[in-house]
Parts: structure tokens; C-alpha cells; sequence
């Protein structure tokens, strides 16, 4: 096809190109084929006669306010970091209040701020720019490079995030209804993760969460600003995951999110989107927080810092609202042996959201987590068997048109 072309270097760098293009086409294609085919046991609702309530031994004076998500400038702004260079990230978020703020640049853990005590080394992992299927590395000991990034199914998504749980404490499925990057029936069956991002301006997973929820995944939620230029003000100071720990001691911090001492504060994304730094900033100083969150029997008792709560919704087994009390200071709601689980949501001022852990059920005293996902080793090897013999049968097709060809180019 390249003879029409005279110019002998032209006819070189397209034939280069396309080899490149070809080569790099079969290798996507082996790093999909060689995902193991998983066996996904039918997930169960929560239940049992004892009830896990992550707060109930809360100290109200150790809540400390969190950013996971915020990307600085690297590659010159090709990667969306645009103006955040680090300096200008500590300035707005110390600004803001925050006790921390990790920067999680795409596929490279940065180490700005690694000789402070409290320093949580993160990353976003995912190249994907149709279908945004990433995860939020959190506590993260070296990056995992590979990826899939033009269409993902239910066994690469789970693969993927036992893959970052090796090297990392935390895999966090990052604005999960961006692009449709996780879809809210995926989450009946994927497992291995404890944490998911349920408010973010790109994307809120609070649907996603109650499907996990309701096939009995324990999955504690974080909010993040998912910041990527730190001098607009539309983008800071958004969403929160506030974290009830002693001191910014990394353990510290994921042993409380481990055990779901935690909840979400989103300042009202609709209203204060447009509002200036300096408004969120006192927001932020001046914000309502979980004072008690208590089960007494089996009864659930809410107040915050506030003097009235406008709102308080109390969410239960497929997302369904079981109970709203309006404007008052202690908000309660007895627990029916049908409910699985219990989470809540406090719309205190308008402006101050709260979405808490849930109270979940279970067999007995120590919680035991659910793993529905096991590598099915007959399939995947059946499944190598026949990729490994059409890729044969392709490489022998083509040798044997390029032959034919070759000869027909002899005898003419």
C-alpha cells in the first residue's frame, strides 16, 4: 500500500507508525486477556441480632477535617493539575482550616510534605479518559502502572482493586458516576475495598453506596473537594471527610477510617459553588459537628453542635428514606429487627450536610467482612486456551497472506 508513495523516508515513518500502533494494540490486548475470570458468590443483606455502630465510643473534641483528593501541576498541566503548584495548595487549604490536605496526582504519589508527621502518601490510579473507572490510592506505598483504560467489566474492576490493595491501605472507587465509571448494579458484587467516595463536584456515589450497603458490604464514605486549580474558588473548600482520631498519626487516621469513625460534610455544593474562599472559610470555622451518635438498646440518638437540625433522614435497606424529623436538637429512630442498616443524613443549616456511617447488623460481636469474589481457575485457563490458539491462527493467517503475496509479487 506505501509503494504510491515516493518519498522512500515518508513510506519508512508510516510503516513505523503503523507497526507502533499495532504493537501497542497487541499489547492492550494481552493486558485485557490475561484479567482472570472471577466466580461472584450472591451477595446477602446484612443481619443478625448485633448491631455495629461506629461511633459509639466517639470523643467529640477529636474531630479533625480531611482532603484526600486534590491534584498539583505535573507534566506541564497535561495530567489537569493546571495552576496547583504545592505551595499554592498548602496556602488555601491551611487557609481554609483543614487539618489535612493530600495531594493525589494521576499515577505518582507526591512526596510534598513527606517530613511531617501526619504525612499520607495518595494517588489517583486510571488512565481512562472515556469511562473514568479510577481509584483513589490512599496510604499508598508505590503505584501500581497498569491499567485499562478504554472499557472495563466486572472482572477487571475487581481485579483492579485487588491488584492496588496490595501497595496500598486504602482503594477508594473515586466519583463514581463520572462517565459512568462504576455503575450502581456493579456494586452488589464488588468487595475488597472499605472506603467510597460519596461526594465529589464530579461525581456523588450515594446511590452506589446504598446498593453496596444493602448487599451487605460494609463501605464507610469520604467527601473530597477533588481540587485541580487551587486558585479558583469554585473548587476548594466543597466537600470534607471529617475523622474522629487523636492526632494526624497516619495509623492513627486509618484505623479510625478502617473502623468508620468518620462521616462526610459537604457545604451545600448548589449554594456555596459560587460563593468566595473567604465565605467558605468561615463555613468551615464556624461548622456545626456529630456530637453523639449513640445506640441505646436499639435505638439510635443523633445531636450535633447545633441548636436545632433542620433535617435529619434516617436511610435504610435499597436506599429507602424510613424516617425525617424536622428542626430538632436530638434525633432518634428506633431499630426494626427488618432493617439492615441504618445510615443517616443531617441537613443541618442548609448549608452544613452531614452523611454518616452506617449502623449495620450482624452474626455476632466481631464483625466479619464479606468476600464474594474468588478467581475461577478452570474458566480462566479455558478462556487462555482459546485467546492463545486464535492469536496462533491469526499469526499463521497473516504469514501465510504475506507469503502468497510475496510469490503473486515474484511471478509479476
Amino acid at each position: 500500500m506505501f509503494k504510491r508513495i515516493k518519498n522512500k523516508a515518508l513510506r519508512i515513518i508510516l510503516s513505523s507508525f503503523i507497526c507502533l500502533i499495532g504493537l501497542m494494540i497487541a499489547i492492550y490486548l494481552m493486558l485485557y486477556l490475561s484479567v482472570p475470570s472471577y466466580h461472584f458468590n450472591e451477595p446477602r443483606p446484612f443481619s443478625g441480632e448485633y448491631l455495629y455502630n461506629p461511633y459509639q465510643n466517639i470523643n467529640p473534641d477529636q474531630w479533625k477535617k480531611f482532603n484526600f483528593h486534590c491534584h498539583s501541576q505535573k507534566f506541564f498541566g497535561l495530567t489537569n493539575g493546571r495552576l496547583s503548584k504545592e505551595e499554592d495548595i498548602d496556602s488555601v487549604y491551611q487557609y481554609l482550616g483543614y487539618d489535612h490536605y493530600g495531594i493525589s496526582d494521576y499515577m505518582n504519589i507526591n512526596r510534598h510534605n513527606a517530613e511531617n508527621e501526619g504525612f499520607i502518601p495518595a494517588y489517583e490510579h486510571g488512565y481512562g479518559l472515556i469511562h473514568k473507572t479510577h481509584q483513589l490510592c490512599i496510604g499508598a506505598e508505590k503505584v501500581w502502572r497498569v491499567d485499562y483504560p478504554f472499557m472495563q467489566n466486572l472482572n477487571i474492576k475487581q481485579h483492579t482493586i485487588n491488584k492496588l490493595n496490595e501497595h496500598s491501605h486504602f482503594v477508594v472507587p473515586a466519583h463514581a458516576s463520572f462517565t459512568n465509571g462504576y455503575k450502581p448494579k456493579e456494586m452488589k458484587y464488588l468487595s475488597n475495598y472499605r472506603l467510597l467516595e460519596i461526594k465529589n463536584p464530579y461525581g456523588d456515589a450515594l446511590a452506589h453506596w446504598d446498593v453496596a450497603l444493602s448487599n451487605g458490604h460494609r463501605v464507610y464514605g469520604i467527601g473530597d473537594d477533588d481540587t485541580h486549580n487551587v486558585k479558583d474558588q469554585h473548587e476548594v473548600g466543597l466537600n470534607m471527610t471529617i475523622i474522629n482520631t487523636q492526632d494526624l498519626e497516619a495509623e492513627n487516621v486509618y484505623d479510625a477510617l478502617n473502623k468508620g469513625k468518620s462521616y462526610v460534610l459537604e457545604l451545600n455544593n448548589y449554594f456555596c459553588y459560587n460563593k468566595p474562599t473567604e465565605f467558605k472559610k468561615e463555613q468551615i470555622a464556624n461548622m456545626p459537628y456529630l456530637t453523639r451518635a449513640e445506640l441505646v438498646g436499639d435505638t439510635l440518638f443523633v445531636e450535633t453542635s447545633a441548636k436545632k437540625m433542620e433535617e435529619v433522614f434516617f436511610i435504610g435497606q435499597g436506599g429507602d428514606t424510613l424516617a425525617i424529623q424536622n428542626n430538632v436538637k436530638t434525633a432518634f429512630y428506633v431499630i426494626q429487627p427488618e432493617n439492615t442498616y441504618i445510615r443517616t443524613t443531617i441537613n443541618v443549616d442548609k448549608i452544613h450536610l452531614l452523611y454518616l456511617n452506617p449502623v449495620t447488623r450482624h452474626q455476632t460481636k466481631k464483625v466479619i467482612d464479606i468476600r464474594l469474589d474468588s478467581i475461577n481457575f478452570a474458566q480462566t485457563i479455558l478462556y487462555w486456551i482459546v485467546y492463545a490458539a486464535v492469536l496462533v491462527a491469526s499469526v499463521w493467517y497473516i504469514i501465510r497472506l504475506i507469503k502468497q503475496k510475496r510469490k503473486t509479487n515474484d511471478r509479476t
